[in-house]
């Protein structure tokens, strides 16, 4: 059955925070403009530490702020190099909250919660990896959850054609607890003719700590040519 575009407008607030800014912020063909560090290193007292922080897509150069979470004693923040660095007075877990501008006018921005971990907070797989059979769209995604909190997780796969017309081809939105992994979470639609850019996007809210955790997965150029 094919999904009309404005399926992915009615899925909730958790992916439309996560996935629209993205899309929206996306040149038709290019890469969104996002922050694609997911986590920083996990800290060691006395050792030197950084952490450089990447972003993609938009018009560089970019521009970096750290916002509201105030860092361990022994490290600071580099706006112009978009490092964290310095040396650690504890090994204790620390999250910030970092944001990053383009030079396009005006510019786009990104927002996202960086939290020290020895591993990613959320990781998102593909489990049957996305695959043209006529005008179908195929495959299956897990998420892991790697914190250590219980998570609200919100994953939302989408297909997004060369005018930028998105397709929802699967949400699902489920409690997952620390250290689990979804079951695969298939995905099979018929979408019209055209070339494709796929996303999966995973999302995990801690509303205890107002923490949101975030892992994408993108394939590019999967084309529709039959119905």
């Amino acid at each position: 059955m094919r999904r009309p575009w404005i399926a992915i407008l009615c899925v909730g607030s958790i992916c439309i925070f996560s996935l629209l800014p993205a899309l929206a912020q996306a040149p038709a063909g290019g890469r969104a403009f996002q922050i694609v560090t997911s986590n920083l290193p996990a800290p060691e007292a006395g050792m030197e530490y950084k952490a450089e922080l990447k972003a993609v897509g938009g018009k560089p150069p970019y521009r970096w702020t750290a916002l509201e979470q105030k860092l361990p004693a022994g490290l600071a923040f580099d706006s112009t190099g978009a490092t964290i660095y310095g040396t650690p007075q504890s090994a204790d877990q620390f999250s910030v909250l970092v944001q990053v501008s383009d030079s396009s006018e005006p510019p786009l921005t990104n927002t996202r919660l960086l939290v020290s971990s020895a591993g990613p907070l959320l990781a998102i797989r593909w489990t049957d990896r996305p695959h043209i059979s006529l005008d179908h769209l195929a495959g299956a995604v897990r998420v892991k959850n790697g914190s250590k909190d219980k998570i609200e997780l919100t994953v939302i796969v989408v297909a997004v054609n060369e005018i930028g017309k998105a397709f929802a081809l699967r949400y699902e939105h489920l409690a997952l607890p620390k250290g689990a992994e979804t079951p695969d979470l298939k995905f099979d639609s018929s979408l019209p003719l055209g070339q494709y850019t796929l996303h999966a996007d995973a999302v995990g809210e801690v509303p205890a700590k107002n923490a949101i955790y975030r892992d994408r997965r993108q394939l590019e150029r999967l084309t529709v040519e039959s119905q």
